[in-house]
């Protein structure tokens, strides 16, 4: 494969008309990383990934650095990109290896070249026996092969992914994009890959870049994203955290009626209160929740959290259930398993231990 290169966007931003879709940014994407760019609809993934491709042009005094080079005015067929669609785009009268030579057939390349060009593509994505065979006549998951190995055969110094797996059904996606995952560890090319899907997120990308209404609110490994946040919004978009309010002032943390010290908190979180006295956004993941059901007449202390069940859903390998607090919030929690005296109407006792909260100013 060619030489991977890193990607430089320097006050990048972007508007249509008066409708601001990307704010002023500075990003560095280093070479060989799989990026991925994870957001709700509409908050300019897309966008980012199609400037970067030469499909968009920026704002004036934007500008795109790629390998050292200033490309933010190079025509896209210019800039040695590969692009994968989000529906594919794969042409239904060829053949697979027509699909997948295409590209070479275009920049004038030998017979010679395209064939030895598309066995070695195929080879990569396991389709060698399909290579006669027409694109209708594959599955999903084939067909999103082939779309790959197209987008790699012209060499590219970049592969973009727009929404790669998003036409597959639940079971093929997370087989295809473990199989995606393992093709762009081993090619170590440079690849910009959009998602909102979490999971696939977590799978693909070396680094996370989660963005929100044209703002990046976080560029870090996954890991690092789901442990520590930067934002309030990263606490809650990403593993669909659950939200209250609550208040901070001299070191103690009121949620839910209840006070926790803040030198009780995960690192990192206690000092970014330090400053600040008020309101604030208290953050948990369903599963760190647990229940306990109370007795009918049941008294409670100070410090309990008391919670109303509202409903509940088996999900499989876990019991979903809803619960409201007595400020009137709805809040999730994942349970290993429900026993009969968690059912709707019942009181319960809400616990979250003080590590797992991501507290951010409100």
């Amino acid at each position: 494969m060619t030489e991977s290169v890193s990607i430089e966007l320097k006050n990048m931003s972007k508007h249509y008309g008066s409708t601001r879709v990307l704010s002023p940014f500075n990003l560095t994407l280093e070479a060989g990383c799989r990026t991925v760019l994870l957001g709700p609809s509409g908050c300019g993934k897309t966008t980012l990934l199609r400037i970067i491709a030469g499909l968009e042009t920026p704002d004036e005094g934007s500008q795109l650095v790629v390998g050292g080079k200033d490309m933010t005015h190079v025509p896209a067929e210019k800039r040695r990109i590969g692009f994968m669609f989000q529906q594919y785009a794969l042409f239904p009268h060829m053949t697979v290896a027509e699909n997948v030579g295409y590209g070479l057939k275009v920049r004038g390349e030998s017979k010679a070249v395209i064939e030895k060009t598309v066995d070695e593509m195929l080879a990569l994505v396991n389709l060698e026996k399909f290579k006669r065979r027409n694109v209708l006549a594959l599955s999903g998951g084939q067909r999103q092969r082939v779309a790959l190995a197209r987008a790699l055969a012209i060499r590219p110094k970049i592969l973009l992914l727009d929404e790669p797996l998003s036409a597959l059904d639940a079971q093929i996606r997370h087989k295809v994009r473990e199989e995606l995952a393992v093709i762009l560890r081993e090619l170590g090319i440079t690849a910009v890959i959009v998602t909102h899907d979490q999971d696939e997120a977590m799978v693909l990308g070396d680094r996370i870049v989660v963005m929100e209404g044209g703002v990046i609110h976080q560029a870090a490994t996954p890991e690092e994203v789901w442990r520590r946040p930067a934002s309030g919004f990263v606490a809650g978009f990403v593993g669909g955290s659950n939200r209250v309010r609550g208040t901070y002032q001299s070191g103690m943390l009121s949620w839910l009626g209840a006070s926790t010290p803040a030198n009780a908190l995960a690192h990192g979180i206690a000092a970014g209160l330090a400053n600040h006295t008020g309101a604030v956004d208290v953050y948990f993941r369903p599963e760190v929740a647990s229940l306990e059901a109370l007795e009918e007449g049941e008294g409670v202390a100070l410090e309990d959290r008391i919670v109303k069940v509202k409903d509940l859903h088996f999900m499989g390998n876990f019991v979903r259930v809803t619960v409201e607090a007595a400020t009137g919030e709805l809040l999730k929690v994942n349970l290993a398993s429900a026993g009969e005296a968690i059912r709707p109407g019942a009181r319960a006792r809400l616990t979250v231990e003080s590590s797992h909260l991501m507290v951010f100013p409100g």
